[in-house]
């Protein structure tokens, strides 16, 4: 039976604030979202779908008017990758310390 210990919830929690910590700081390029560029050619801003990172979407990394905006499916996978893998995996680590 699933029983959450404080111990599953810390090894879970400690886990998800250290992958966000490396995907806000590092070129982990699997969100998908829409950038939004100036074209050099053309000098118009010009919108794509692509995939970006964390750090892309966040802070001083695009000057405006140019940026990086997380779709749907980026945040999903945000929720996923940042948050339910590494919870889930801290769990499945805090089990084998607990078995008796």
């Amino acid at each position: 039976m699933f029983r959450p210990t404080p111990l599953k919830l810390i090894l879970g929690l400690v886990l998800v604030g250290a992958t966000y910590f490396v995907a806000a700081n590092s070129h982990m390029d699997i969100f998908p979202c829409k950038k939004t560029r100036e074209d050099l050619v053309t000098r118009r801003l010009v919108t794509d779908e692509s995939t970006c990172s964390i750090l892309q979407t966040h802070g001083d990394y695009y000057q405006p008017p140019e940026s990086a905006k997380l779709t749907e499916a980026g945040w999903a996978t945000a929720v996923v990758v940042i948050g339910l893998v590494p919870l889930l995996l801290g769990f499945a680590i805090g089990s084998r310390f607990s078995k008796k």
